[in-house]
């Protein structure tokens, strides 16, 4: 599979091509009345070329890059500025915020739901919240996503054991970790490295979706793929990291997926993410994103949820049975919450009178069911 991003879009340095641009206040009163000159004119799908320069200019948000490249999500907006969507049945599942200025951020909602009636919106990030909330939409919690500030981050202390003691493990095992383009890899090695791993999760057949951007097998502009070797040169882990960007250029990274054979050294993902935040730190990236923690932190006392929700995500996030038997939710909270980060909460927002029919389908939009 090729790369889904031109890789003319990427200069030399592994840095964007564009020239440095900030969201200013000529470049937002420009935006805006671009966006409203046109809003009449809202396109259902935006040319890849588009999608990359509003990524570049407005993806400051940990799901930016998912919002504009995960197969199968449909856009709507215009190459001033779009949202991701991805349809299920009647309905149209919103992922995170829009990648526009973010005082287009209304005037782009409220278009594309005078278009469609069905709509949800998941791990948006408080302004759009409050955006929803006042348009009327039942707006909740839906868990925290944890940052890392890279300036001055180290790994002394008891709470940064597990990345010493996988540095030693990684010696032992004689393992080297390096960032790698796919391209010089062995493909074959790869994939089943990949289905080996899926075969220990719940959901073994497929790839999870939406909320999760699938693992691309393959070199993509901007993203860091840092892989795991044994003694031999055999591939044993892989991790890779989505770019978050900041005035045109990348800031920070989104560790998206990894994955390791069963058989590797547990703790080999420590290994390479503190590969990666090194290599991250010398170039001066700002942050490191961790991602959701589904269901942590919520108390929706803020914004207008729905007690439906807010009572079956607290119910869930409790549920010993949920937590021993399909995914360990306090586990994955506690884990991220190991690397004394900062917690930002997100929300999810559904439409008043279809919370039910919107939630049942949620399963299905994450490929779940």
């Amino acid at each position: 599979m090729g790369s889904i991003i031109p890789r003319s879009a990427k200069g030399n340095s592994g840095e964007p091509a564009l020239a440095r641009v900030g969201p200013n206040d000529a470049t937002r009163d420009c935006a805006r009345s671009a966006w409203s000159g046109r809003a009449k004119h809202s396109f259902e799908w935006i040319a890849e070329e588009a999608r990359l320069r509003a990524l570049r200019q407005y993806g400051n948000f940990a799901l930016a890059y998912s919002a504009a490249f995960q197969p199968g999500l449909n856009y709507f907006g215009s190459e001033e500025g779009f949202l991701a969507y991805k349809q299920v049945g009647s309905t149209a599942f919103v992922l995170s915020n829009p990648l526009a200025p973010i005082d287009c951020y209304e005037d782009l909602i409220r278009s594309f739901l005078n278009r469609r009636s069905d709509v949800c919106f998941w791990q948006a990030s408080h302004p759009v919240a409050e955006i929803l909330d006042k348009i009327g939409f039942h707006v909740n919690e839906m868990g925290t996503e944890t940052r890392i500030e890279l300036n001055g981050y180290g790994f002394d202390g008891p709470s940064k054991r597990n990345f010493r003691r996988a540095l030693n493990r990684a010696a032992c095992c004689n393992y080297s970790i390096a960032e790698r383009s796919v391209t010089s890899l062995d493909r074959k090695e790869l994939r089943t490295l990949s289905e080996r791993w899926r075969q220990t999760r719940g959901v073994k057949n497929r790839e999870m979706t939406f909320l999760t951007r699938p693992a691309i097998l393959d070199d993509e502009t901007d993203v860091r793929k840092f892989f795991a070797f044994d003694s031999n040169g055999s591939l044993q882990a892989l991790a890779f990291f989505d770019p978050i960007y900041a005035a045109g250029r990348v800031a920070g990274y989104l560790c998206s997926a990894k994955r390791r054979l069963p058989e590797a050294d547990a703790l080999v993902g420590y290994a390479m993410l503190h590969r990666a935040i090194r290599t991250f730190q010398e170039e001066g990236k700002v942050t490191l994103s961790l991602g959701l923690s589904p269901l942590c932190g919520i108390e929706d006392k803020e914004l207008s949820g729905s007690r439906l929700m807010s009572f079956a995500f607290r119910t869930v996030y409790h549920s010993r049975l949920f937590n021993e038997f399909i995914y360990p939710l306090k586990g994955f909270a506690k884990h991220k919450g190991g690397f004394c980060g900062s917690s930002e909460q997100t929300y999810c927002a559904l439409k008043r009178g279809r919370v039910l029919s919107q939630l049942v389908k949620m399963p299905k939009a994450c490929s779940v069911s």
